[in-house]
């Protein structure tokens, strides 16, 4: 029986859903290899990549590994035309493509940035809370040494993201800053970012601001909302009813196939 493909990731983490979402859709199947925080750096080391090389697909077929989501779109996305094309082409919709480049960018790179902040500033302030979140799936000695040495995880990951209390209070105002903007573009009654069908822009939006309203079919193993403190609903909750909170679900509900291989 040949061996699956591979996706080796850390959860949550807005790419990798990202990248699991790439992944269903291109009908790729794979097996996940999922690590806890801090430690991922070390797996993706002993491939060969920077602890921010995630996700990292290793095609079993001839080996090829593809680390982040760009070359995994670049590998696979087909040409335009095709129904699971996701990037317009530059030179027959120039537009389009423009279009979906800066909102993916400002999507991922600008309030994506800020929803990271935000939830694991927060979220590992409680330990109870996000301990599901970080060591689902990943290598027993690694949940082991999470329990044991988690002060020490906190720690390292505040320093790691360059994220404090400050920085945490600015990024929420990043993220509404963010619904505001894609309420004002879905104003016009569009069901999609750009043009009528779905494009990377789309799976950007949904697995970058899914976290902010707990979307339901996201793969990242994201915390219960009736664990979190009653500030974190609060926020959760408005989130989920505002325009954006409805299209990112809709997207999942709509278009997030199920995994082919189970990791």
């Amino acid at each position: 029986m040949a061996k699956p493909n591979l996706l080796i990731t850390m959860r949550p983490a807005k790419d990798v859903d990202l990248g699991r979402f790439l992944m269903a859709h291109y009908e790729v199947p794979y097996k996940e290899r999922p690590h806890a925080p801090i430690f991922h750096g070390f797996a993706l080391k002993w491939w060969g990549y920077g602890d921010r090389g995630y996700p990292l697909f290793v095609r079993q077929i001839d080996k090829a590994q593809f680390s982040r989501n760009g070359p995994i779109w670049g590998e696979l996305d087909p040409p335009e035309g095709d129904p699971k094309n996701l990037w317009p082409d530059p030179m027959n919709s120039p537009k389009e493509f423009s279009e979906v480049h800066e909102l993916q960018y400002y999507i991922r790179r600008v309030v994506g940035k800020s929803v990271v902040a935000w939830s694991y500033f927060n979220l590992l302030q409680h330990k109870k809370v996000v301990w599901s979140s970080i060591t689902t799936g990943v290598p027993w000695y690694e949940k082991f040494l999470c329990y044991i040495g988690f002060p020490l995880v906190r720690k390292l990951m505040y320093l790691g993201l360059g994220i404090d209390k400050e920085v945490a209070d600015i990024a929420i105002t990043h993220i509404y800053e963010g619904f505001d903007r894609i309420d004002e573009l879905s104003s016009d009654g569009r069901q999609y970012l750009v043009g009528d069908r779905l494009t990377f822009a789309d799976l950007a939006l949904a697995t970058s601001f899914g976290p902010m309203i707990l979307a339901q079919g996201y793969e990242g193993c994201l915390p219960n909302q009736v664990a979190c403190p009653a500030y974190m609903q609060k926020i959760y909750k408005e989130l989920r009813q505002r325009p954006t909170g409805q299209l990112i679900q809709r997207i999942y509900d709509e278009h997030r196939p199920a995994k082919q291989v189970k990791g």
